[in-house]
């Protein structure tokens, strides 16, 4: 339940007042370039934002050219929860929607809602969706640890990064923990002040990816990089209706190596490929298909790997046919 109190809007005006002359918003464009593109999309959390605080919607948008959308019970991937009879689109189906809209930087504040044994799988799902629309950025702000649910799924989200160097994770739990009097009762959802501040955050973190000279240089690559060379042709075998998980093999190249393919036969097949290179998935009918793929690894080699899976049919499935 949201709660009615509310910040006077000249107390937020003079808050936000302070930000800027504070210089925590960097990156304003001042000139006449065009102003970057940046994708916002949440469930509840960000309605702090975006339900009448325009304080904290002049901080996110200050500079940018922002789309977002926040919606309540929102989740990643499948349907969202109920909310007063309706439901939101999705993470998934909001980025597909704006899939020739989107910004080169895409934030996420999503999970609460998500179930979750799902959750890891929808995580890999969002971050590959992103490289088809070549997305440069996520920035996905974590969950406030109230529960052990949410802590399981932060751990989640990190894991993700070892995994997509294009993500970056936000500890807005971390970075919350001592101002309790930003969130409402549940702990979770902000009031007035919080939207202020989490929407100050954000806007830093997009500040901080447009200017990357700003981070540390990276290391000095290796002088003499693996040469990229991994088996063009690999055999598979999967029964129908049978759990199908199976890493491809890798052979040489500069980490980390980056798996895609860029036709249907995976859906055909009824598997999904993860950018670390594993086929997982049930097949649903018995087949051999021939799954085009391609690897790439740090230096831009890439290769063309062709996966020839068989299906067997199961003694359950061979008696309905």
């Amino acid at each position: 339940m949201f709660l009615r109190r509310r910040l006077s809007a000249v107390a937020l005006a003079v808050m936000v007042a302070a930000l800027i002359s504070a210089g925590l918003l960097p990156g304003v464009a001042r000139g006449t370039s065009p102003a970057p593109r940046v994708s916002v999309i949440s469930d509840s959390i960000l309605t702090a934002v975006t339900w009448s605080n325009e304080p904290a919607q002049a901080v996110l948008r200050s500079g940018l050219d922002m789309q977002i959308d926040a919606g309540v019970c929102r989740r990643l991937n499948g349907e969202s929860c109920e909310f007063e009879g309706s439901r939101v689109p999705t993470t998934l189906s909001v980025i597909n929607s704006w899939s020739s809209q989107l910004g080169s930087i895409v934030v996420i504040v999503d999970g609460y809602n998500d179930i979750p044994g799902n959750f890891a799988g929808d995580v890999e799902l969002t971050l590959n969706t992103r490289r088809a629309h070549s997305v440069q950025h996520v920035l996905w702000v974590n969950l406030h640890e109230v529960r052990p649910e949410y802590a399981a799924k932060n751990t989640v989200l990190r894991a993700a990064t070892r995994g997509h160097p294009e993500l970056r994770l936000l500890d807005w739990n971390g970075f919350s923990s001592a101002h309790q009097d930003w969130y409402q009762t549940d702990s979770i959802h902000l009031m007035p002040a919080g939207g202020v501040a989490i929407a100050t955050w954000i806007r830093q973190a997009v500040a901080d990816s447009l200017s990357p000279s700003s981070a540390s240089p990276p290391a000095s690559p290796p002088a003499r990089p693996a040469t990229l060379a991994v088996p063009t042709h690999q055999r598979m075998l999967g029964r129908v209706g049978v759990r199908f998980d199976r890493k491809l093999r890798a052979g040489t190249g500069s980490a980390p190596l980056r798996w895609r393919t860029r036709t249907a036969s995976l859906r055909r097949a009824s598997l999904h490929l993860s950018a670390g290179g594993e086929l997982t998935g049930t097949p649903s009918h018995a087949g051999t298909f021939a799954l085009p793929l391609e690897v790439s690894d740090a230096t831009g080699a890439t290769a063309h790997v062709t996966v020839s899976l068989t299906v067997r049919p199961t003694a359950a499935h061979a008696k309905r046919q």
